[in-house]
């Protein structure tokens, strides 16, 4: 098969299967949610039909005294009825979804809000087939459940038990079975097996554990030559189960469709797709109009049988690319399809043996990125790469047992323009209508990604909450901007990340999202933005919360992309006082204490003791707090930065808790900025400096103290030219300058020096230093 080797690709096969289930983000660090917020467990029944109204069992914890549900369904209303003692109960709860009849099919989210907090993240499906709840005497094959199709079968799998259903089928009919399970965010694996009811016999072929592009999920679809009654079991793989083992059967002569072609279209673009996959004769194209929007970058599709039948969505990725389709043939470099660069294809691997090339042009010295996109988009295809020259020559190939996304890519960069040619295989040589693949080319560009260390938070009405965030960057070192787009104009935050920061596996700190009182009680949502300007060009990015996604689901590998920018903010009752934090003076030293005055506004009725907290200081800058007693108001904490605390703003709030009828409040402060500077900044006057061989000159040094040093600064020449001496003087205390003798001796030699600078000591704090930037001396014979 062309160039490429077999038992390399059969070795490197293997170990695929080691990295393949990981997820693109590392997981999230540990950081727990309120404990009395609520969580939920299950959600029963686990989806809604477009035009209608259902009622759905919340369980879990803590679920009482709820505010409000959140969902992103489009128009959806969400109620909680009041009858028979809801809202009561911690650990159930029913709630009324009512959905629009053009909703779009697919996944969708749901929160709940109480008093005290935001839930986790749960998955709600909008499904338009009929759904029939799964009754408890299906556990056995002399038992099974009959059902009608088409229709969406809901329930739960126990532990060492199938679930069983019987089918009444006609003469050559074809029926899809399709599991939604793991795509749901449920840990079953499900296992699909149909048998003849009236012999208890297996049907050949009519198996499926692991079906294409369906995380595990099992799907299936069979054309039963004699009319009947058939049986159908499902169960785990392994025999496990509980009660969030949910799953959908859906069944019905509708399409399995895995991906579209193409995989993805340019934003603001109208393109028709085409559906990919088993069973999808005779299903239509759609056009789809791409929105511009830059925060979407995916939208889901619905294919239809010509019996008007759906199945399950499949997904297309909205790009900035130029998006373009595999044309065959191009089996060989000689009929390779061109693909501009920056650019995308879409390509499908159809045949047995089949090879794709594609080429492209590339300019000496530009970084090009040559990437496949399939697991991510949902499509089964394990794509392998390899790129040559014009001559025939390796450039790259990709490395399967890397961990994703670095296992379909190839970085490099041309030591020649020219046209490079991209040979694309399945990585295990699997061909057939579900192998879709989208292959990008785009010049390497420096940038940065964002994740936030929770994706849920609560705050009391007129608090403060602190969002932590994580950054990675990639060869990029400015300063980003971060803002809070809420659904409340209510809701707002900034932050900037200072450039240059943070070190390696460092917070780059806290987005503080404040909550004015115009802000309604309960269920609400943020997206946080992040800007720079790299090289010229705006940069927005967007806090990702996939590995939070992805640990709500189960561990999914691929949650649903729409999800991952959605942070749940509970608002909260106002508690009975507020804090205001104020620092005593304008900067502070390292290794010197800084005062800070708390003042708590306290309601009517409320004088309780408030015990003090802080949020957001790092290890360097430890805190002496002190709780504002019973009948006072105020009090003044210390807060010390350390000596090796780097320069520059420390962000933090004050959080304040305390008993009110009988319950725990709490609220936080609005951000407050401690300056940690250096004890003084200095500056040499009449720069370049120049002196005479065999002469001597003098400099004027002049210090801008800071942070209320007032003691001496000694001083010290660096990276003097050879034979070229200076003097040690010291500013001395209460003073703001100083004269500097430099000396030439007689044999230095003429010429510049770029990189002298001047290096000051405060002796009396702790000898913290600072140097003047460099400058140039001009060594000159007269």
């Amino acid at each position: 098969m062309s160039q490429l080797s077999r038992p390399y690709l059969l070795a490197i096969a293997l170990c695929y299967g080691l990295t393949a289930a990981r997820t693109a983000l590392s997981q999230p660090p540990p950081i727990a949610p309120n404990p009395a917020a609520p969580t939920i467990t299950v959600i029963v029944p686990s989806g809604v039909q477009p035009g209608g109204a259902q009622e759905i069992m919340l369980t879990g914890t803590n679920l009482a005294e709820p505010s409000g549900v959140w969902t992103n369904i489009p128009g959806a209303k969400v109620t909680i009825p009041d009858d028979n003692n809801n809202g009561k109960e911690p650990t159930k709860l029913r709630v009324k979804v009512e959905v629009p009849a053009d909703t779009t099919l697919g996944y969708y989210a749901m929160r709940l809000a109480t008093s005290r907090g935001m839930s986790n993240l749960r998955v709600l499906c909008v499904d338009d087939l009929k759904p029939l709840m799964e009754v408890e005497t299906n556990r056995a094959k002399n038992t099974p459940q009959a059902v009608e199709f088409p229709s969406v079968v809901v329930g739960k799998i126990t532990a060492e038990t199938s679930s069983w259903f019987k089918i009444t089928v006609k003469e050559g009919e074809r029926v899809s079975f399709d599991v939604v399970a793991r795509r749901l965010g449920s840990p079953l694996d499900p296992q699909i097996r149909l048998y003849d009811a009236a012999t208890g016999k297996p049907l050949h072929g009519a198996f499926n554990n692991d079906a294409p592009g369906c995380q595990a999920d099992s799907r299936l679809t069979y054309t039963f030559k004699t009319a009947g009654d058939y049986l159908i079991e499902l169960r785990d793989a392994m025999y496990r189960g509980g009660g969030d083992y949910i799953y959908r059967l859906r069944i019905g002569d509708f399409p399995c469709a895995t991906a579209v072609v193409p995989m993805a279209i340019k934003r603001g673009s109208k393109t028709k797709l085409e559906f990919a996959g088993p069973n999808v004769e005779g299903v239509a194209p759609v056009e789809v109009q791409a929105p511009a929007d830059p925060a979407l970058d995916i939208l889901w599709v619905t294919p239809k049988g010509k019996n008007g039948l759906s199945g399950w969505p499949v997904s297309v990725a909205l790009s900035d690319l130029e998006e373009t389709v595999e044309q065959e043939p191009n089996n060989e470099p000689a009929k390779a399809n061109r693909v501009p660069v920056p650019g995308a294809v879409t390509g499908r691997l159809l045949e047995k043996g089949d090879v794709d090339h594609f080429v492209f042009a590339g300019k000496k010295g530009q970084r090009l990125l040559v990437e496949a996109h399939t697991l991510e988009l949902y499509s089964p295809t394990l794509l392998y790469m390899v790129v040559r020259d014009a001559k025939g020559t390796e450039i790259g190939r990709t490395k399967p047992e890397a961990a994703p996304p670095l296992d379909q890519r190839i970085d490099f960069t041309p030591a020649v323009d020219g046209d490079f040619d991209i040979e694309a295989v399945h990585l295990n040589y699997v061909t057939g209508p579900s192998e879709v693949y989208r292959i990008t080319i785009t010049p390497y560009q420096p940038g940065f990604s964002l994740s936030a260390g929770l994706d849920r938070f609560d705050v009391p009405l007129t608090s403060t909450v602190a969002v932590q965030l994580l950054l990675g960057r990639r060869d990029y070192a400015g300063p980003i901007e971060v803002s809070v787009v809420a659904d409340h104009p209510g809701i707002t935050g900034q932050f900037t990340i200072p450039a240059g920061q943070p070190p390696p596996n460092v917070p780059a700190g806290n987005m503080y999202v404040h909550v004015n009182e115009q802000v309604p009680l309960g269920p609400h949502t943020i997206t946080l933005v992040a800007k720079a300007t790299i090289n010229q060009v705006p940069v927005i990015e967007y806090v990702n919360l996939r590995g939070h996604v992805s640990q709500s689901m189960a561990g999914l590998a691929y949650p649903p992309r729409q999800l991952f920018t959605q942070i749940g903010l509970a608002v909260t009752p106002k508690p009975p006082f507020s804090l205001v934090v104020k620092l005593d003076q304008a900067e502070v030293l390292r290794g010197s204490p800084a005062t800070v005055t708390v003042t708590a506004t306290k309601d009517s009725g409320f004088d309780e003791d408030i015990v003090l907290g802080a949020i957001g200081l790092p290890p360097t800058v430890p805190a002496a707090l002190k709780n504002i007693a019973k009948g006072q108001t105020e009090v003044k904490i210390q807060l010390t930065p350390a000596p090796n605390q780097p320069l520059g703003d420390v962000i933090f709030s004050i959080v304040g808790k305390a008993k009110f009828q009988n319950k725990d409040v709490n609220t936080s402060s609005a951000s407050a900025t401690v300056p940690v500077v250096a004890p003084f900044d200095l500056k040499v006057e009449t720069v370049p400096a120049k002196v005479n061989v065999g002469d001597k000159v003098k400099l004027k040094i002049t210090a801008v103290r800071h942070g209320g040093y007032d003691g001496p600064i000694v001083l010290e020449v660096r990276n003097l030219p050879a034979n070229v001496t200076a003097a040690k003087p010291t500013i001395e205390q209460g003073k703001t300058e100083v004269e500097l003798e430099i000396a030439a001796a007689p044999n230095a030699a003429p010429g510049d020096k770029a990189d002298v600078n001047i290096l000051g000591t405060a002796t009396a704090a702790g000898n913290q230093q600072n140097n003047t930037p460099n400058f140039t001396l001009s060594v000159v014979k007269p």
